[in-house]
């Protein structure tokens, strides 16, 4: 892989990355699932005490979460931050290690909050020339919750 193409690799991952973030936030419940493989696992621990926050596994148990999951206009943002990406030399599959924040809407005052913040550690694979989150473990690092 040429340094063009490993440069549009992690373009093309940085956009999923957003795409994950723009689609949960704004409850496109079916795109959000989609930028996951088929049998993916998304885990969630603190990293103080290290409680799991959740598991899913696959594409039916991330359905049933993001389905749960607060939609406007109970507004909220994930942000990712200083994504570190790095593209396997057949260009098939990454690992992204990044930041994250979540950021609300308090609904008594309207007023935003950073609610959580933590880091995420993902391994993704491109299949069918699209890239696709294998397995995220997003370690909560502090949360209001």
């Amino acid at each position: 892989m040429n340094d063009i193409e490993r440069l549009l690799e992690e373009r093309a991952i940085v956009r999923l990355l957003h795409d994950y973030a723009h689609a949960m936030d704004y409850g496109h419940e079916s795109r959000w699932v989609d930028t996951f493989t088929e049998d993916a696992v998304f885990d969630v621990v603190e990293v103080v005490g290290g409680r799991r926050v959740h598991r899913e596994d696959g594409h039916a148990d991330l359905a049933r979460y993001v389905a749960s999951y607060p939609k406007p206009p109970h507004f909220r943002k994930h942000v990712v931050v200083d994504p570190l990406v790095d593209v396997s030399d057949d260009g098939q599959t990454a690992k992204v290690e990044a930041y994250w924040l979540l950021l609300q809407r308090d609904d008594e005052t309207g007023k935003p909050v950073l609610s959580a913040f933590g880091h995420y550690a993902d391994e993704l694979v491109k299949r069918d020339g699209h890239w696709r989150i294998a397995k995220r473990y997003a370690e909560v690092e502090a949360s209001l919750y």
